[in-house]
């Protein structure tokens, strides 16, 4: 069976293990769980704001701890990358990401190419777009402009630069398209990948493995972001405490193609440690981490 050259699980095997093999049933089941088993999880940095700024190794360690590969990188305020690489390589972890401001890609790209070639992390992700909701259509389309030279000075440098989605993307026209259409529609596929987040697909009322599906071959990262079940104090919990279906997401995401799948959480009854806790045990009952 082929995997890529870092040992992660090819879209092409998870297809043609899982689904042109002639398997059926529990054998089909089998080759599925070996597959994802193959994809690793880390966490969203994001999830951990308040523990990173009391204490960020303590806080990494403790990532690490749990069990979690990796981390996808999100900081108020970015440390010195000596510093942040070797706590991350004293505790084993992975750079799967890192969230980075549009604004700065767009404005200190030589001093961001730096730092992330500095700490080893080759794949950077526009998480949002500020003020979202007072951009006109002709201002929407700029943006969608500057997130294409975004990703274009990005793959030039050889990084790898993707779109995360929230909800707005969603429920926003531009001349009668949607947002999301319009960023993965008219930027081009070898500039610009994918790491879609779950639960906003969800919340919107759309399914996440048909959307997961559309984007074969172009999607890298998914963020595991459980919904809570109607009638919930919040919107969010832990995964496999809500609504969404994280056998059918994981599977269409690892034939999708993606090279992580991420934990966030934003779960405001416990603490952020314990959530995510919860969560990769979840994940470790299904054999996915």
């Amino acid at each position: 069976m082929s995997t890529s050259v870092n040992g992660m699980i090819s879209r092409r095997a998870f297809v043609a293990a899982a689904s042109s093999l002639c398997l059926t049933g529990p054998w089909r089941a089998a080759a599925g769980a070996e597959l994802l088993r193959k994809i690793p999880v880390g966490v969203q940095l994001w999830t951990l704001r308040r523990e990173l700024a009391d204490d960020m190794p303590g806080t990494l360690r403790q990532v690490s701890k749990i069990g979690y590969a990796g981390v996808e990188l999100w900081f108020q305020k970015w440390p010195d990358p000596r510093e942040l690489k070797n706590v991350l390589d004293d505790c084993g972890l992975k750079i799967a990401s890192a969230h980075v401001n549009l604004k700065d890609m767009l404005e200190d790209f030589p001093r961001l190419c730096d730092y992330h070639r500095s700490i080893g992390n080759t794949t950077l992700v526009i998480p949002y777009i500020p003020d979202f909701a007072k951009l006109t259509p002709e201002g929407w389309r700029k943006t969608v402009d500057d997130v294409r030279l975004a990703a274009r000075a990005g793959r030039e440098e050889g990084f790898t630069v993707l779109y995360h989605n929230h909800d707005f993307e969603f429920t926003t026209r531009v001349d009668g398209i949607e947002v999301f259409d319009l960023i993965f529609g008219t930027i081009e596929e070898k500039l610009l990948g994918a790491e879609i987040d779950v639960f906003f697909v969800a919340d919107v009322g759309r399914d996440p493995v048909a959307v997961l599906r559309r984007f074969d071959g172009r999607l890298k990262r998914v963020h595991l972001k459980e919904r809570a079940k109607p009638g919930s104090p919040s919107k969010h919990t832990e995964l496999g405490r809500g609504t969404i279906d994280w056998d059918a997401v994981c599977a269409a995401a690892a034939a999708a193609g993606t090279e992580w799948f991420l934990v966030e959480q934003d779960c405001e009854g416990r603490p952020a440690l314990e959530s995510i806790r919860i969560s990769h045990e979840f994940l470790r009952d299904k054999g996915m981490a």
